[in-house]
């Protein structure tokens, strides 16, 4: 196994920049549409005596469609976790052969990389949350929004709350175990593609994480749902990459 982490090398190199690529233009672009509509949001008088209301960070978010670029960028880091593995990208084919480590157990290292490699992506994406809720706060004031107003907004809006699940372990460990699932899908399709198999489990399974992330605090029961399918993806994938009955050099 160990020998399988040092042939790692040469995919890391195609795919860290990639993610990180992603990663900073999703959160470009979270921060510039969050912005544009943060300083044009209006504060709206109410009562009697005219009182202004203004926006809550929850109602921001779900406004500027942060979860869209997300699940954007989620799916463009899949992809670029996929194509190092197929041979019209890198020739990874070729390569892989003139390895002295056995093609499964590389795969499994392969997945993991991946799923790093997503916990970063995610881990991005929580950052940029925050840096968001750090604007509004600068933009609206002390006096009107404080810490408590962060507290509130990630645990009541479904998609900061999935980004930072404090407490909620179901959910967390929801999102663990999908970046483990979608890493080793991501290595396990080249690999079966390249000994004569398709495997279409990585398209569906990235569908439904990006469509599916936003969770709020009262979706246990959906929680653990996507627990089930993502551990037994995840499960699934790892017994097919190491029951494959292919010689290995």
């Amino acid at each position: 196994m160990k020998r399988a982490w040092t042939a790692l090398g040469p995919a890391a190199r195609l795919t860290v920049w990639k993610v990180l690529a992603i990663s900073l233009a999703c959160a470009a672009g979270q921060w510039a549409v969050f912005r544009s509509l943060l300083l044009g949001w209006e504060p709206e008088p109410y009562g009697p005596e005219g009182e202004l209301i203004y926006p809550l960070l929850e109602g921001v978010a779900d406004a500027a469609r942060l979860n869209w670029i997300f699940g954007a960028g989620l799916l463009l880091v899949c992809a670029a976790l996929v194509l190092p593995g197929l041979d019209r990208g890198a020739k990874t084919g070729y390569t892989l052969r003139r390895l002295a480590v056995g093609e499964r157990a590389l795969t499994l290292a392969w997945g993991g990389q991946n799923a790093l490699l997503l916990l970063i992506f995610w881990g991005s994406q929580a950052g940029a949350a925050l840096l968001l809720a750090r604007q509004y706060m600068a933009t609206l004031g002390a006096e009107i929004a404080g810490a408590q107003t962060l507290f509130l907004a990630f645990s009541r809006a479904p998609y900061l709350h999935a980004l930072l699940p404090l407490w909620d372990w179901p959910l967390l460990l929801r999102n663990l175990v999908a970046c483990a699932a979608l890493g080793l899908s991501a290595a396990a399709l080249p690999f079966h593609w390249r000994h004569g198999r398709k495997s279409w489990v990585l398209f569906p399974l990235a569908v439904l994480a990006a469509w599916c992330f936003p969770c709020g605090m009262d979706a246990a029961v959906g929680s653990t749902f996507a627990l089930i399918i993502y551990g037994s993806a995840l499960a699934l994938t790892a017994a097919n990459v190491w029951r494959g009955s292919w010689d290995e050099d």
